[in-house]
């Protein structure tokens, strides 16, 4: 189809559409669809147009494989999860904490074994930290934002052995492809590690409120966080407003959920004792910490905020399979050493016959391959060992399984994605992005103004991955017509959606972060705007100022 107008449609439905919901993948079903009924204007046309669309690029190699590796991750996480890995680490970090600084350096070095998803590592180390710091008075509200800038932001930056690293690499993969750009996209993405400004930025100021912070503004933070706490209790017990407590299942329900997961976490049928007299006492050994789960919304559930009533909702199963395993700090710390080494080797055995340096290997071997390879010989290596060690195959199954399926909203979003800029390209966007926007627009400002828009959209839906995928296809459309280098534009894509990761009231993290520190949602996510805002701020600038040079 010739260039047009017309072309924008597809991207004129996704962004209202999920910034209408709060949802990124009603979006892109509905482009995908608006988009396949212009190429194919029949009743059914349009549909089969959207099926083949997403057959055809679910067929491509390179891109079969990344769902390969995302579903793959998501089981290794699962898998140390319910072998003890993740609670050893726990318990490893709790005992070696004795003061403020010491707890915030182990807060910061335990990024280092826990970087490789963000709620990944808010479930691992926030429940911990919170009852250490509880005990050194230090305030809640410190120590989440210190959990919080150690997620996301390092997520986006640590280039290898994250799903972050995969989704990224796919996205500059298809968005290149389609405006048949050369180069290696992993070489791509690691040319933009260094200008995801907001990432290095929010990162400076979590390192400087961790150890340079007053003692004096400790105290005063303390003060009014219990200040708020005592007004809403009072206005709780004079019925003003409804008080917020954490969902707690009941006797029966974690009776019900105790028979359906002790096959998984022992291997055997439990014989509960549902005896009127010992109910209670039964679920309670059999049942969920409410501290481990945070009692509320969680992964991108909404509710438990003032006015809007309690809703339960059911744990996630493979926390509570986990929490009673023997912690073991081995299942977590060998597992995740072999992966990275295999990681590394493996890139660079791909890459050593292309460039004869290390460096050189490292950017041009076809690092999604050699990921995938790794973490599958992960697996395969972590499934011995955990048997070697007599954990009931049930249970790592389970943990596969389980883990796996975690991933499947990022590989369903991923696919859409895909499709949407395939249609998009056959529709003419990047012709019609080059001839209307890319002769009148300075490239020295479509860095900053393409972060500034997306730091708009993530913080409206939340969603760092639906950000990046709304949003790459669209900058390297520019980038191609505007003459903008690519890691520039990559770098201002992926520091938007880091924003609205980090900083959305609707962001998973935020949510997951604030149910375990116990804090009020809203009022933590305000308590993270304004340093945020000052990172976007000095971020604009910076790509400004990169901008101008380049150009």
């Amino acid at each position: 189809m010739s260039a047009g107008v017309w072309s924008l449609v597809p991207f004129l439905v996704v962004i209202p559409i999920a910034v209408w919901t709060r949802q990124v993948l009603p979006g892109l079903m509905a482009g995908l669809l608006v988009g396949a009924y212009m190429q194919h204007p029949t009743v059914l046309g349009g549909i089969d147009g959207a099926l083949a669309y997403l057959v055809k690029e679910l067929a491509v190699p390179d891109n079969l494989r990344l769902v390969v590796f995302l579903y793959g991750f998501g089981a290794f996480v699962g898998l140390v999860r319910v072998t003890g890995g993740v609670s050893g680490f726990a318990q490893w970090m709790a005992e070696r904490v004795h003061s403020v600084r010491g707890a915030f350096a182990v807060t910061w070095v335990s990024s280092l074994v826990t970087f490789m998803a963000p709620d990944f590592r808010i479930i691992t180390v926030a429940p911990v930290m919170r009852r250490i710091f509880e005990r050194l008075r230090v305030p809640a509200e410190r120590v989440a934002f210190t959990i919080d800038a150690t997620s996301t932001p390092v997520c986006a930056l640590v280039p290898i052995g994250t799903a972050f690293v995969g989704y990224m690499v796919g996205l500059i993969a298809t968005s290149a492809r389609h405006q048949v750009l050369p180069g290696s996209p992993y070489h791509l993405y690691l040319l933009s590690i260094p200008l995801n400004f907001f990432s290095w930025l929010i990162l400076a100021y979590a390192l400087v409120i961790s150890f340079r912070a007053s003692p004096a503004a400790e105290v005063r933070e303390a003060a009014e966080r219990k200040a708020e706490d005592r007004r809403v209790r009072e206005q709780a017990r004079a019925g003003v407003i409804p008080f917020p407590r954490p969902a707690r299942l009941s006797a029966e329900t974690r009776l019900k959920m105790a028979s359906q997961f002790a096959k998984a976490e022992f291997g055997e049928e439990p014989v509960p004792d549902v005896r009127a007299g010992r109910a209670r006492d039964g679920a309670t050994e059999a049942g969920v910490n409410p501290d481990a789960t945070g009692g509320g919304p969680r992964d991108g559930q909404k509710g438990g905020g003032p006015g809007t009533g309690e809703r339960i909702e059911p744990p996630d199963p493979v926390e509570f399979v986990s929490e009673h395993i023997p912690p073991r700090l081995a299942n977590l710390a060998i597992p995740l050493a072999l992966l990275l080494i295999l990681t590394l080797f493996l890139t660079w055995w791909d890459g050593r016959g292309k460039a004869p340096t290390l460096w050189g290997a490292l950017a041009q071997a076809n690092a999604a391959k050699a990921m995938l390879e790794a973490l599958l010989i992960t697996l395969l290596v972590a499934f011995v060992w955990y048997t070697v060690q007599r954990v009931p195959v049930e249970r790592t199954v389970f943990g596969v399984l389980a883990g796996g399926n975690e991933m499947m909203g990022v590989i369903v979003l991923l696919a859409l994605v895909w499709a949407v800029s395939a249609v998009s390209t056959d529709l003419g966007f990047a012709d019609y992005v080059e001839r209307a926007i890319g002769r009148t627009v300075p490239p020295a400002f479509v860095a900053p103004a393409l972060f500034l828009f997306g730091c708009a959209i993530s913080y409206v839906i939340g969603s760092s991955f639906g950000t990046w995928g709304m949003l790459l296809p669209l900058g390297f459309s520019l980038a191609a017509s505007t003459h903008t280098p690519l890691p520039l534009i990559a770098g201002a894509v992926f520091a938007s959606g880091t924003f609205g990761g980090f900083a959305s009231p609707l962001s998973d993290n935020t949510v997951a972060m604030a149910t375990v520190m116990k804090l009020s949602v809203m009022d933590y996510a305000r308590h993270k705007l304004k340093p945020a805002l000052w990172a976007v701020g000095g971020s604009a600038l910076l790509y400004g100022i990169a901008g101008w040079v380049v150009s």
